[in-house]
């Protein structure tokens, strides 16, 4: 895990490098959401960890739950992926009804209709992409303890006995009795 730790960052770094204008903020966001995350997970394995250290780690925990959203889109579930399918195929009729019943959608050139498509089109997949957004949930469940960690490094001061590993592998276990 330490590997992984120490080569996601730079990894991230030279996949999204040069991205387009537009992705350029989503592009950043996302790397300091993965810069904080990996930088938590080294601070974590210290064997000691000082006043400092705990200070920092606090600061990068802040800093992820800051940075996080940009994941959102991808963390929505099925029935609100169902909602915003039947958004966009009512949105596609209505706008298709209203361009045929428009009497000067006729008399546009191609280019002109082909214009107000992609409009539409763009402010379509706008709506959609922040209603996937609002109704999205980055609550993992593991990431609820990583708030509890530098407390308890202030009240166990070393905490390499602790792991959730023997837990997680007894509860594998009794899921498959």
């Amino acid at each position: 895990m330490k590997a992984l730790g120490r080569g996601i960052d730079p990894l991230f770094v030279v996949t999204l490098s040069t991205p387009s204008v537009s992705h350029r903020i989503l592009f950043t966001e996302a790397l300091l959401c993965v810069k904080h995350s990996v930088y938590f997970h080294l601070m974590t394995q210290y064997q000691y960890h000082t006043k400092a250290v705990t200070e920092y780690m606090e600061k990068y925990l802040e800093e992820l739950h800051h940075h996080k959203d940009v994941f959102s889109q991808f963390r929505t579930s099925q029935s609100t992926e169902k909602v915003t399918e039947a958004w966009k195929k009512h949105h596609t009729l209505d706008k298709q009804t209203e361009q045929e019943s428009d009497p000067t959608w006729t008399n546009l050139s191609v280019a002109a209709k082909q214009h107000h498509v992609d409009e539409d089109t763009m402010q379509m997949k706008s709506e959609i992409l922040q209603c996937l957004v609002d109704k999205s949930d980055f609550n993992f469940v593991k990431m609820h303890p990583l708030h509890h960690f530098i407390e308890h490094v202030h009240q166990l001061r070393n905490l390499s006995n602790a792991s959730s590993e023997v837990p997680q592998t007894s509860m594998m276990d009794l899921q498959h009795v």
